[in-house]
């Protein structure tokens, strides 16, 4: 047998064991809490796995090697340094607080503290935004599965695509959490095991050192403060935003947030938080490097998205092969789940209870297992057969940021956020962010060579900072101004009881 076929065969034991975990996960699940938040009783070492496994998936490995071979570390700052910094801030400053407040989703503190307009606008971001990551994650099981395990792009997707729907509508946030534990484990073994192969293809650390140039190993700008084609003004704001959008957009994340909220406690939380921030930069790096190592094996590649799968199909062995094909796809499932989960928790925890109050428990959890499927599919759809639309979806992930970045921050630490100055800075966020896209778009695309897609984000990017900008002055001087007419709320937990 070759490797693909001994990789497909243990791609087929390892789905066995995940359902086999789905199914004995769905018995934990009593009412909607254990469903979204897993009963808020994971310990350390679970928390910690669900946070590094969640975010470190194939878009980190697969496309920070390409990001690395085209750009060198300048390239991984957007993801995973700054998504890393992301998890550290989580941890640090918000992850203990929001654990005290025992929300189940982020949209609970956007109707503690600004009401239930800032709430429907964070469900409706949130769910926007996953089922754009949804799609991605379940079209890149095609590709997965045809190139690492020979079976066509259409099965591939179908395959991975109902494994994931079994194991997630049954157990839930349990199930998701075990099998993140066990996906990210996979997925660090076969990285780390596959290094040796690589240095050697590259002709030995003696090559690595000599030949490859030392900008590469750099996070820092340019000459001119150049910035992945940009220089001057326009490379730094590039460069800023690329920190930024990770890093504090990320921040109220309900995928981040939701693995807070499932701790057992404020302290786990924390330290769950931080210690998975470390991580991610530490072994999000390996990839990274294999696509800057890889500029002396493959130094004319003409698609750089190539570059982590032919490493891998011609310089692993068979039973490295297995295993690093076996970590990819569980690395993709680990971010997968939790894409599946969120819509639906969401829209049976926040949005039901505004059209029928009176909703039992039971049947929450019922239409959140139900909808697993059915949103997971017309996620697939918009991907198969409506590019425009999907990419736009991809945007909202900016647009959560645009949203609910600065509410959530400041409504955490300064007592006079208000609901008028949230409401503001959303305004002003936008009324300067996408007339400058506008303006940026020309230039970008000269920049980029009239490609569309990249011209696109790096306007969005770009344009990011000064939106930002203008939208935290208007947050604190809207709320000021409003103090009397618009007290601001205490913060205050999911019983109704204020905390420090």
């Amino acid at each position: 047998m070759d490797k693909v076929a001994i990789a497909l065969w243990g791609t087929v034991i390892y789905i066995a064991v995940v359902l086999v975990i789905g199914g004995w996960a769905s018995r934990k699940v009593k009412d909607l809490v254990d469903y979204i938040v897993a009963g808020r009783r994971l310990g350390f070492w679970l928390t910690f796995g669900t946070i590094l496994a969640t975010w470190f998936g194939t878009g980190v490995a697969v496309g920070g090697a390409s990001m690395a071979y085209s750009f060198g570390l300048r390239g991984i700052i957007m993801d995973p340094i700054g998504a890393g910094v992301a998890i550290l801030l989580f941890g640090l400053f918000f992850a203990h607080i929001l654990r005290k407040l025992r929300y189940v989703t982020i949209s609970d503190f956007f109707r503690v503290k600004y009401g239930r307009a800032m709430e429907a606008a964070s469900l409706i971001i949130q769910v926007i935004a996953y089922m754009g990551w949804m799609a991605a994650l379940l079209v890149t099981f095609g590709t997965i599965f045809q190139v690492y395990t020979g079976i066509p792009w259409e099965q591939g997707v179908l395959i991975g695509t109902i494994v994931t729907i079994i194991y997630t509508a049954l157990g839930g946030m349990w199930a998701v959490t075990l099998t993140d534990f066990i996906q990210m484990f996979l997925f660090i073994i076969g990285l780390i095991i596959a290094v040796p192969f690589v240095v050697e293809a590259a002709g030995g650390w003696g090559a690595i050192t000599s030949r490859i140039e030392p900008g590469n190993y750099s996070i820092l700008p340019g000459p001119g403060m150049e910035y992945l084609g940009y220089v001057g003004l326009f490379g730094l704001m590039f460069y800023i935003s690329s920190w930024i959008v990770q890093g504090l957009g990320s921040l109220s994340c309900q995928d981040l947030v939701q693995r807070a909220l499932a701790a057992k406690d404020a302290e786990t939380s924390r330290r769950a938080s931080i210690a998975a921030a470390i991580g991610y930069w530490t072994i999000g790096l390996i990839p990274a490097l294999m696509g800057i190592w890889a500029i002396l094996i493959y130094p004319n590649l003409a698609n750089p998205d190539e570059v982590l799968p032919r490493l891998a199909l011609d310089y692993l062995p068979v039973p490295v092969f297995t295993i690093f094909t076996i970590g990819l796809l569980a690395a993709l499932m680990s971010s997968a789940d939790s894409s599946m989960l969120i819509p639906p928790s969401m829209i049976a925890w926040n949005l039901l209870p505004m059209i029928k109050p009176d909703l039992s428990e039971r049947t929450k959890l019922l239409i959140s297992r139900i909808l697993v499927p059915v949103i997971a599919f017309v996620s697939l759809a918009i991907a198969f057969w409506a590019q425009t639309i999907y990419f736009l979806m991809n945007l909202s992930w900016e647009l959560i940021l645009m949203v609910q970045g600065i509410p959530f921050i400041l409504g955490i630490y300064w007592k006079k956020a208000n609901r008028s100055g949230a409401i503001a800075s959303v305004l002003v966020n936008f009324a300067v962010w996408i007339p400058l896209i506008l303006w940026l778009l020309p230039i970008t695309l000269e920049v980029e060579g009239g490609v569309f897609d990249w011209a696109v984000w790096d306007a969005i990017y770009i344009a990011a900072v000064p939106a930002l900008i203008a939208g935290t002055i208007a947050f604190v001087v809207v709320s000021l101004l409003t103090q009397k007419s618009d007290p601001p709320r205490p913060l205050l937990d999911i019983d109704g009881n204020p905390i420090e």
